[in-house]
């Protein structure tokens, strides 16, 4: 069967990294996959084995700038493959409407609905554009594919009975980051001293709660003076996240790495002593399900995380914190003192089990093989 993924973000991000995991697991399962993803041009971006790259180009500007060339290379490369199946991540204008095009020349699509877009935006015309595409894919998809419990009870009833969208686990390549090695090199060049060290990953823009956490961090830079946290990634919102650093936490407490190759990222997560995924209080959050996280655990990195109704499914496997920065800091605290008694290594293997992408694909996946063929 030709399946057409059309994703609406770029290479490094983590919804992209996710997306594109479940297209190999589509390809193993012995369909014709391609996948158009936004790239910067020249770059050799990573593409899951028996999967067709189709050639789209991330210019840097931002991504709001050049949706319209996205959008025309994702409506090409529907008119050039023909697929049986088009499964667009998130419903932005500029995979929604080369996937209408799709279905007007009789293929199937399915929507994944990652997150609660439109509350990134202030309230104003892109804020009403992304929620009203988002709605019309939510009703009017022939598949609706989530990984979050809230999203699936926000997304059922505006598609009626009969209708319920498909739990799609957010996955993670366990192998990838099973046991790293960590790189007596690499911790010397990044200045990271004895430690202990601290870890944020993620992309450094809207969905990225760093900013709140930064501040509140001064006492874990008190209680440990050689303790450092390293932040892996990049976005629009580094510039102002250094400044944040640079004026309330110590020099060299905090070490931006920039963007890393995700097939590189296992030799940070090997240097870490423990993971942070600090979330804000705020709807945004409540619809989300942090790959980051998954990542932490399939090193074996322990975890504080903010207690989210995602993260309370791993609950066995890391420490959760309910509450604000402050609440937060103390946890991570307690954690350097004295380990929460959570259970990495079971949760790799819950990993293995339930978060693999083949497992994550496995129920759309069989409906649509039996029903489009």
């Amino acid at each position: 069967m030709r399946i057409l993924l059309l994703s609406s973000v770029e290479h490094q991000s983590g919804s992209a990294i996710r997306f594109r995991g479940l297209a190999g697991a589509l390809a193993r399962r012995g369909h014709e996959v391609s996948l158009v993803e936004p790239a910067p041009p020249g770059s050799d971006p990573e593409t899951p084995p028996g999967v067709h790259r189709v050639p789209c180009p991330r210019l840097p500007v931002r991504p709001e700038w050049q949706a319209g060339l996205w959008l025309a290379h994702g409506a090409a490369a529907v008119l050039r493959i023909r697929p049986r199946v088009v499964w667009t991540l998130k419903a932005l204008p500029n995979v929604w409407a080369p996937a209408r095009i799709a279905r007007s020349r009789g293929a199937r699509v399915a929507v994944d609905l990652d997150d609660l877009d439109g509350a990134y935006y202030r309230p104003g015309p892109a804020r009403a554009i992304v929620e009203r595409f988002f709605r019309t894919a939510a009703k009017t998809a022939d598949d609706v594919t989530v990984h979050n419990e809230n999203m699936g009870r926000l997304v059922g009833p505006m598609r009626g009975a009969g209708r319920e969208p498909v739990f799609v686990e957010q996955s993670v390549d366990a192998d990838r980051f099973a046991a790293p090695t960590a790189s007596p090199e690499l911790r010397a060049r990044l200045g990271l001293g004895s430690g202990p060290v601290l870890l944020y990953a993620g992309h450094l823009g809207p969905a990225s709660d760093l900013g709140a956490l930064l501040g509140a961090l001064a006492p874990v830079s008190a209680q440990y003076p050689n303790a450092r946290l390293l932040v892996v990634g990049d976005g629009r919102d580094r510039r102002r996240l250094e400044d944040i650093a640079a004026s309330r936490l110590p020099p060299g407490f905090v070490v931006f790495v920039g963007g890393v190759p995700h097939d590189e990222v296992a030799s940070y997560y090997a240097l870490a002593d423990v993971a942070l995924n600090f979330l804000e209080d705020r709807e945004v959050n409540r619809y989300r399900a942090s790959i980051k996280i998954r990542e932490a655990l399939a090193a074996g990195v322990r975890v504080v995380a903010s207690a989210t109704s995602d993260a309370e499914r791993l609950r066995p496997f890391i420490r959760l914190v309910d509450g604000g920065p402050g609440d937060f800091v103390a946890a991570v605290s307690a954690e350097l003192g004295a380990p929460s008694g959570s259970d990495p290594a079971a949760g790799v293997e819950w990993l293995r089990e339930h978060a693999s992408s083949d497992a994550a694909v496995r129920e759309i996946a069989e409906i649509w093989e039996r029903e489009v063929g």
